[in-house]
């Protein structure tokens, strides 16, 4: 039997201590990508997660002003202040003949 293959029921002095080192360093690198790449995800999820944080308070701020500016438009008060002022431009400038 050659070394790098084990049989279950191989005496435990067949057992070649090299090919286990040799199996156990190849288990360490790929356990070690496995790591690297886990890490390469959870940064771009992380950069993600931020860019639609982001996005979110822009779309907020966005739709809280125009809300206000919605509020501000549909006022009558507006109406009421536009309108006296007009008239008083119209007056002092002498547009409006009384």
């Amino acid at each position: 039997m050659p070394p790098h293959q084990l049989s279950a029921d191989a005496p435990p002095d067949l057992i070649n201590l090299a090919d286990l080192a040799l199996v156990l360093g190849e288990i360490r690198g790929q356990l070690r990508e496995l790591v690297q790449g886990t890490a390469n995800v959870s940064q771009k999820l992380d950069a993600l997660a931020l860019r639609v944080a982001a996005l979110e308070v822009e779309q907020a701020q966005r739709k809280g002003a125009s809300d206000l500016l919605k509020l501000i438009l549909k006022s009558p008060a507006l109406g009421w202040v536009v309108g006296a002022a007009t008239a008083a431009w119209a007056i002092f400038t002498g547009k409006a003949h009384l």
